[in-house]
């Protein structure tokens, strides 16, 4: 019972964030008639190549023989799919893994929330905030890479964060090997440790001796070595010592058209089938090597196209920001509205706002407008997050802590450019820790403004 008392909080958050996921999961189980692998398997080939590992016929996402090896998707996401069910006998088994891991995420959420603050109302409500945040929602019952990725990457991060505190070298190698595993996951982090090893010198800047060189070798070293083993793999089997082709393959395939589809005024998908048609490697499809001279053949395009480019970055990281994901759970669950937009909302906006204003009239009705709302909240959240920020700043500085979760945070909404139009809500879901407590640190200190400007105008000094 006294166990109960002290953590009534996090056990409240854990069953807030485990019902919702329950209850959408049913309605989208319903809507799939009872398939429980229609429902869960995503898009992304991590469910095939599972089936694939479950047949004995290799780390390939063929449907047929020869099944050919596939380098495009690191390992831990389809081995843990295919372990979990062959040992339980059926997908059911990762489906309520991924469950439990994503409802696991807004306590470790709220854990990270208190290492750069101490008010217990806002740490509280950064874990309730990212309990029913829809988009990690709809990822907790999908088997795609996100909530296993975030499983290793917000304990990194969170021993990160220890280590700066305490110095402690344990807590410096556990950040290391989980970011390792995070990598193994979803290659996003290919090169977050850069910005880590720079951060451990920085920190000891004013002091730099062989110790703190050290520790930010080790953390790289780490890293490398727990990733060494699938860089091997590749070397040995496709003659190149990478994790992933998604790099150069995103640049060409996803980029490229969206810059081309911003010049010429076209639709994205009208753009990447001209790209495709003239050998642009196909995600999802395409292995080490085969992407060779992707980033060279992309350049020059980009080049030809400056003010494109930096229209589609401006586009691509509003959207990071504020993108809600809404429509996707819609679909899941059974409701899919007719009709697209054909280009991002922000753009509309500027170009063609009565056709935007004509689409959000159509659909005020309908479950679809939970997709404006959802997409006002992240615009909130966004501009709150600037405010929590600024405050932050002013009140304590540029503290380690808080460049660790800001550089983080750039990090992710720096790489998601390579993305161009295709980016969506998914992208911004590894860093909503970071995003939600410092909005909510923005919102208290705009209340507070409030509240002092209202009593400033209802109690007014009376002269003697």
């Amino acid at each position: 019972m006294a166990f109960l008392r002290r953590h009534k909080w996090e056990i409240f958050v854990l069953l807030l964030a485990l019902a919702p996921r329950l209850l959408y999961f049913g309605i989208a189980l319903h809507a799939h008639g009872g398939d429980v692998v229609n429902t869960s398997r995503a898009s992304d080939g991590y469910f095939a190549i599972s089936q694939n590992i479950l047949a004995g016929q290799g780390f390939s996402s063929d449907e047929h023989a020869p099944y050919t090896l596939n380098s495009f998707r690191p390992p831990l996401q389809p081995y843990f799919l295919a372990a979990s069910a062959s040992v339980f006998g059926s997908y059911w088994a990762p489906l309520a893994l991924t469950i439990l891991m994503g409802s696991l995420m807004p306590l470790i959420g709220m854990t990270i929330a208190a290492q750069w603050f101490t008010s217990r109302r806002l740490i509280i409500a950064t874990g309730i905030v990212l309990a029913l945040e829809p988009v990690s929602i709809l990822f907790s019952i999908l088997f795609y890479s996100e909530t296993l990725f975030m499983l290793f990457f917000l304990p990194s991060f969170l021993y990160l964060l220890y280590y700066f505190k305490s110095k402690r070298l344990l807590h410096l190698l556990f950040s290391a090997f989980l970011l390792g595993f995070a990598m193994m996951t979803r290659p996003t982090v290919e090169y977050l440790p850069l910005l880590y090893m720079a951060l451990i010198i920085w920190n000891s800047r004013h002091m730099i001796s062989a110790r703190v060189i050290g520790h930010a070798c080790l953390y790289g070293a780490i890293f490398v070595l727990v990733i060494s083993p699938w860089l091997y793999r590749n070397y040995r089997e496709f003659g190149v010592v990478a994790i992933t082709p998604q790099q150069g393959v995103n640049i060409y395939a996803n980029l490229v058209p969206s810059v081309l589809s911003v010049a010429n005024g076209t639709p994205f998908e009208q753009e990447y089938q001209k790209i495709v048609a003239e050998g642009a490697p196909a995600p999802n499809k395409t292995a080490i090597g085969q992407d060779t001279g992707s980033i060279g053949k992309a350049l020059p395009i980009l080049l030809a196209h400056p003010k494109a480019l930096l229209v589609t970055m401006a586009i691509t990281e509003s959207a990071f920001f504020t993108h809600d994901g809404v429509l996707d759970m819609l679909k899941l669950a059974g409701f899919n509205p007719q009709g697209r937009l054909g280009k991002p909302a922000i753009s509309l906006l500027f170009t063609d706002p009565a056709a935007l204003g004509a689409y959000v009239a159509h659909y005020a009705a309908t479950p679809a407008v939970l997709i404006l709302l959802m997409r006002i909240f992240w615009i909130f959240v966004t501009l709150l997050f600037c405010v929590g920020i600024w405050r932050y700043l002013r009140r304590y500085g540029p503290t380690t802590a808080f460049l660790v979760g800001f550089g983080t945070l750039g990090y992710f909404a720096g790489i998601t450019i390579i993305i161009g139009l295709t980016v969506n809500a998914r992208y911004r879901v590894p860093v909503e820790f970071i995003l939600i407590p410092f909005a909510l640190y923005g919102g208290s200190g705009v209340l507070e403004w409030l509240r002092r400007k209202w009593r400033s105008h209802v109690i007014k000094p009376t002269g003697i």
